[in-house]
This record gives C-alpha cells, sequence and structure tokens, in this order.
C-alpha cells in the first residue's frame, strides 16, 4: 500500500533528524503553500526501490547499501516514513561491515561509516562500535581518510567533501568529541567565493589543507550544497557565516528557471538541482527552494509503472516516458530521486502542470 506523507510539509519541516535546521525553517502557518502530492509519489517511489529496505542493482547483480541508507535519508527529511526508514535502516546496518568496509584495500570507508551513521541516527538507534570506526577515521586536524590495508599497494583513499559533510552530520549529532575540528577541516574546503571543491589536498600531511591554498581548486555543486547541509546543523557563527557564503554562490549559480548543473556534464539536472534546493530550505532562503523544487518536479515521470523516478535531466525524462526505466538505466533515476526528494517539500501548489493519469 502506497504510504500517505503525514501533515505534509509540517512533518518534513521539522527535520529532527539533522540535530536541529535552526530559525530559518518555514514556519508551521506557511505549511498550506506547499505541495506534497509530488514528494509523496517520489518517496513511495523510493521505497518500492528498495524492498525488505536494500536496493538491488540488477544491471550488476549487487546490493546497494549506499544509495540505500541515502534512500533511508532522503524519506527522513521529508517524514512520514518512520516504518519504511526503519525497515531500510535494519537492512544496512545488518551488512554494516559488508558496506563500511568493502575490501580491495580499504578496510574503512570513512564516508560510507558516516552515511550509515546518519542513516542509523534517523531511526534512534545507538551503535558506539560505528560512531567509535568514524571517529577513527578523523586525523588530529579534522580531515577524514579512509582506513588502508598497508599490504595493498593499489589501496587508495578516497575520502572527499561530500564524505567529509556525512562525517559533520553524523558526529555533530553524537555530540562527539572529533565534531569540532572535523567542522573546522569541512569549513577549510570552502574557497573565497563561496564554494567547495569536492576533492581534498593529495598530500593528507600538508601544512595547509585548505580550498584557497590549492591552485588546482574548483568549484561543485554538488560538495557545496552537501557542506551547507552538513553545516547548517552546527549552529555556530563561524558556520553560520560559511553557509551564508556558500547559498549567495549557489544562488548566482542557479538559472531563472531553478535549476543547476554539475562541475562535469554542463546540463541541468536533478540531482544537482535537488541537493541546492535542500540547502536554501535548510538555510531557510525560500524562494530559491520552491525555483529548485519546480524544477524538480518538472522531472519527475508522472504515469505509467515508473511514476515517481525522477529523471536527471530532459533527455532521460524522455526516455523514461517513452521506453520506461531499464536494468540499465534505473539506477541513474533513483540517485536522483533519493538527492532530490528533500527538495521537494517546497514545491509550491500549482508548480508543475504534470498530468495526475
Amino acid at each position: 500500500m502506497k504510504k500517505t506523507v503525514l501533515g505534509g510539509i509540517a512533518a518534513a519541516l521539522a527535520l529532527t533528524s539533522l540535530a536541529g535546521c535552526g530559525d530559518e525553517a518555514v514556519e508551521e502557518g506557511e505549511k498550506s503553500t506547499y505541495d506534497a502530492n509530488v514528494s509523496t509519489s517520489v518517496g513511495d517511489w523510493l521505497v518500492d526501490q528498495a524492498p525488505k529496505g536494500v536496493v538491488h542493482n540488477a544491471q550488476y547483480g549487487t546490493d546497494d547499501f549506499g544509495l540505500s541508507a541515502e534512500i533511508g535519508i532522503a524519506l527522513a527529511e521529508i517524514g512520514g516514513y518512520d516504518e519504511e526508514i526503519a525497515t531500510i535502516a535494519e537492512a544496512v546496518m545488518k551488512h554494516k561491515k559488508e558496506y563500511t568496509s568493502p575490501g580491495f584495500g580499504t578496510i574503512t570507508s570513512a564516508g560510507a561509516t558516516a552515511k550509515a551513521l546518519v542513516l542509523q541516527q534517523n531511526v534512534d538507534a545507538s551503535d558506539p562500535g560505528l560512531l567509535k570506526q568514524l571517529e577513527d577515521t578523523v586525523a588530529e586536524n579534522g580531515r577524514i581518510a579512509d582506513v588502508l590495508d598497508p599490504e595493498n599497494k593499489k589501496a587508495a583513499d578516497y575520502s572527499n567533501t561530500i564524505g567529509q559533510s556525512y562525517a559533520v552530520w553524523a558526529l555533530t549529532n553524537a555530540e562527539s568529541e572529533e565534531a569540532a575540528a572535523a567542522t573546522e577541516f569541512l569549513a577549510g574546503q570552502q574557497c573565497e567565493e563561496g564554494w567547495f571543491r569536492v576533492t581534498f589536498t593529495p598530500d593528507a600531511a600538508a601544512a595547509d589543507q585548505t580550498c584557497d591554498a590549492d591552485p588546482k581548486a574548483a568549484p561543485d555543486a554538488d560538495a557545496t550544497a552537501y557542506a551547507l547541509i552538513a553545516l547548517s546543523a552546527v549552529g555556530t557563527p563561524e558556520t553560520k557565516k560559511a553557509v551564508d557564503a556558500g547559498i549567495e554562490w549557489l544562488k548566482e549559480s542557479q538559472a531563472k528557471d531553478g535549476s543547476l548543473k554539475s562541475a562535469t556534464g554542463n546540463v541541468p539536472n536533478s540531482n544537482t538541482t535537488g541537493l541546492a534546493g535542500w540547502a536554501f530550505g535548510r538555510a531557510g532562503e525560500t524562494e530559491a527552494a520552491e525555483k529548485a523544487a519546480s524544477w524538480v518536479a518538472e522531472h519527475v515521470v508522472a504515469c505509467g509503472d515508473d511514476a515517481g523516478a525522477v529523471a536527471y535531466d530532459d533527455a532521460a525524462l524522455t526516455e523514461a516516458e517513452d521506453k520506461g526505466l531499464t536494468k540499465e538505466t534505473e539506477g541513474m533515476y533513483r540517485l536522483a530521486a533519493a538527492q532530490a526528494l528533500p527538495s521537494l517539500v517546497y514545491l509550491p501548489k500549482d508548480a508543475t502542470e504534470k498530468s495526475s493519469c
């Protein structure tokens, strides 16, 4: 049975899962401004993609615990899916070693550990071992790093700003002693113009590992949005300043139609636009959030078996409507839906002319 989002935007704007959104959230009296129908459609579709709590990648024959966690986190942001989130969290935690210790020279994936912990925190569960595992990836300067097998010469650290953002989110929620250092390091990945880079300084031992010290640093809207979502939960004067600067850069990057482009591809897309809309909403920038949500909503498949899927871009929407999703393409729609869903709580009524079928 399909699940209706309880209370529409009211539940979504509580946002208790992020340890406090602050005073910037939309007031309760404004909830009637927004339309929960599209977010419900997307949320229901995502639940269907994770039977028994796990997304299965049919193309490669593997279970995708990372995407499963993202779906659970996204559902928590809009509210009304407590049982489904609990099912996802239970399934991911049942496979936490497989997910956070993937092998191939990686003993502990810092980013996966952080994401799993954020998911678990949404069901008020406690796993001191997982928290300790994350804390052990945090260096003295606050930078997270994968724990590698010294005997495997091909092992590499894949930690980046997105993983660091999840770490700040999880450590802040847990009131960890490592939260302050991790937050300071994340803030350092913001360049003077307000954007964040996605990759860290290659030399983890470098004295200055800030974005401004890196001549090769490049802006990344996705990394910027993730960082702002995490930093908005911290609530210090320093993080508020960083969030304000980042939001201004995202607003300048937003097209008139509400869309944003990723660092690669140079195409307006639902992933980047949705993440930015999520960040806008957390920062109280409702006008920008509404524009982003409206663009995302226009890329939600409205009819047929795939109703509720979110297309990455215009071409993907046409393909979904003409041919439907396949095992080779469904992953793209799932990821877009998971990353864009939280933005849809800011969808104004009558913003889309999509058929109700």
